[in-house]
Formats: C-alpha cells, structure tokens, sequence
C-alpha cells in the first residue's frame, strides 16, 4: 500500500514567552495528506498552542514547519492558505449567513459570480443553504458552528485547524456533527489537525490521536493503539476509565511481569520499556477486562464491595483490596454473585489485557 505523502512536519519546535518555562518543547511532528489528526490533552498541556503555530498566529521559538515541504515557520496566516474552525464561531453578527461564508473569497479577490458559486456550494456541504440570508442572531449554535465550517472551507484550503469547535454544543449535536465533520473531511480528502480535550471526541474520529502533556507528546497513534496500549501511566490515567495500582516488579517472565501489590498479593501483566525487577510500577488494567467471580483462578485478587453503581447498560462495581487499594470493574450483570456493599468479591483478568508502565 502506497503511504501518502507527508503534508505537515513540525521539526524541533519548542515554545517560550519568557525564555525559561517552554509551552512547548522540542516537539516532532509529521501529518500525512489527508490524515485526521487529534490533538489531546489536560488544559495547560501545549496542544493549542502547537495549533496556534500551525495557524500563524504564535510563532515558534525555534524549530521549523512545513506544508508540503516549503518552510511556513516565518509566514502570516493570511499567507499560509490554511482553513480554521474556533469554538467561539467568530461569525460578523451584521453579515448574513452567506456574506460571512464569502468574506474570505471577497478578500483574495474573486469575482461575483465565483463566490457566489463557491458559497453556495460551501453551504450545501454544511446543508445550510436555505438559511443564506439569515444573519448569525438567527442561527442555533450549531447552525452557527456550520457556517463557521463552510467558511474555513470556501476557499478550498487543503489544511484544516479546528480549536474545540464544538465545545459549546451539547452532547446530541456534538456527536451530530462530529460525524459530519468527518464525513466532510473524508470527501473533501481534507488534513484535519484536530484540538480537544474531549476523549470520546478523539477516539471516535481520528486516524490518529497525540496525547499531550507538559508541552510534549507523550503517545501518539491510533484510538486502539492509544487505549489498548498505554505507552505510560499519564496516558493510562488520562484516556479512558483505567485502574491504575501501585506495585513493585518481583520477575519477568518472557513478555509478562509479575508483581506485588501493597497487601501482599500478586498480580501478572504484560511488560514494558519501564519494567525492572526491583522497580516500582504502576499496573493498568480497564475496568471491562476485569472479572468477578465467586471461584478463585490463580490470578485471583481478593477484596472487598465498597460501592455499586447502576449506569443502566452496566454496573460499575468498586472493590477495595486488603492493602487499601481500590478497583472498579464493570459488568452488565452481578454474573450470578450476589453483589451487597461489604461482601467479599474475587478479581482477576488474562494476564495480556494489563500492562505494567513506569511507577509513580
């Protein structure tokens, strides 16, 4: 299979405003033609501002970028030819629906006739073309964060920035549009460099995810390579529901490690870079690949029911462990235990579905 080219790189890229504490820091970046990229991360973590760079508006303190190969570091937004989507629509509230979508075609100097053609085929992309001469005012918000789409796509840009843009929207229409905006990206063969600091976002319309932290990439890559195959406890921590146990690496078997926790007992997980003997270790396993069971294996934890929660197509079961620990499972049924607060539960999970990362 054929890679496509590489239309983004960001190499060496660091960020500073008082040349001391760095927003970013040497940061390496390449985005292919046409990938869906996800930025994500804690708020204060670097990931707008990498954006910011990208758009122009902030400028590296040092590093270089480029699109498609020419350096694009040194250039104003205006010269990068580059489409962006704010959470906040940044609409002109005294313009109608399609004056807004073609004021960027207005200022690159295009006739009458070719921005009206071009807006309203942007508008039937978005499927606002009966709203054209609505101005903002009149417009729900998520009208509105159309409009804002089909303007950062009028001009026919090969690169998208999207800043949470639907961050102010609720939980029905950002998955609406969610869809939407992928389905667009993917027609339009659009590279998408997405940011947001909601998970579920991320996971469900990237090609790949970064996990920013502390104004580096801390993973990156798929959605099942970043969930399944946590590169460290922050993005264990960080993406999903996981549980995350303090314990000392007691061998290694193969690719497996075997380890003790607080209370004394052992568990066993697959290795990773971080794993020693000796070393502490943070053990993370997701609360679906947990078991509960009224028959003992030999990977078997025991603990204790410290609180249960209906979430309607699941329970989420808290079991504390004799060290003091805590776990949460989750499960569609009791799977024939009588779950009570107090009762005394079994644990255990295949070896493969944990892994062991770098201790805290």
């Amino acid at each position: 299979m054929v890679q496509p080219p590489i239309h983004v790189g960001m190499t060496g890229i660091s960020k500073t405003y008082d040349g001391h504490s760095f927003v970013v820091r040497n940061l390496n970046l390449e985005i292919a033609k046409g990938e869906f990229l996800t930025l994500l991360g804690p708020s204060g973590s670097g990931k707008t501002t990498t954006l910011m760079m990208l758009a122009g508006f902030e400028y590296p303190s040092s590093g270089e970028i480029t699109l498609d190969g020419r350096p694009i570091q040194d250039k104003p937004p205006e010269k990068r030819n580059i489409g962006m989507v704010f959470q906040n629509y940044a609409l002109f509230p005294h313009m109608t629906v399609a004056e807004n979508v073609g004021y960027s075609l207005r200022v690159r100097g295009l006739s009458k006739e070719q921005i009206g053609a071009r807006v309203s085929e942007a508008l039937a992309m978005v499927q606002l073309s009966s709203l054209a001469q609505r101005k903002p005012a009149a417009l729900s918000g998520g009208q509105q964060q159309r409009v804002a789409l089909a303007r950062a796509l009028v001009f026919e840009p090969s690169l998208v920035l999207m800043d949470e843009p639907l961050g102010a929207l609720d939980k029905k229409l950002r998955e609406d549009l969610q869809l939407e905006i992928r389905r667009i990206a993917d027609r339009l063969d659009l590279t998408v460099v997405y940011v947001t600091h909601d998970q579920h976002e991320a996971l469900t319309m990237s090609d790949r995810v970064a996990i920013f932290s502390d104004g580096c990439i801390q993973q990156i890559g798929s959605a099942q390579d970043i969930y399944g195959c946590p590169a460290n406890r922050f993005v264990a921590e960080f993406v999903g529901d996981n549980n995350c146990l303090d314990a000392k690496v007691i061998s290694i078997e193969g690719e497996l490690v075997r380890a003790r926790l607080p209370g004394g007992q052992e568990v066993r997980a697959r290795g990773s870079a971080h794993s020693k003997v000796d070393q502490r270790a943070t053990i993370a396993i997701r609360p679906e690949s947990i078991r509960i069971s009224g028959q003992a294996r030999a990977a078997t934890l025991r603990g204790q029911v410290c609180d249960i929660i209906y979430c309607g197509d699941q329970f989420r079961i808290h079991v504390e462990l004799p060290g003091g620990e805590r776990l949460i499972a989750k499960s569609s049924s009791s799977l024939g235990v009588r779950m009570e607060m107090g009762s005394p539960v079994l644990l255990d999970w295949e070896p493969h579905d944990a892994w062991a990362l770098d201790g805290r």
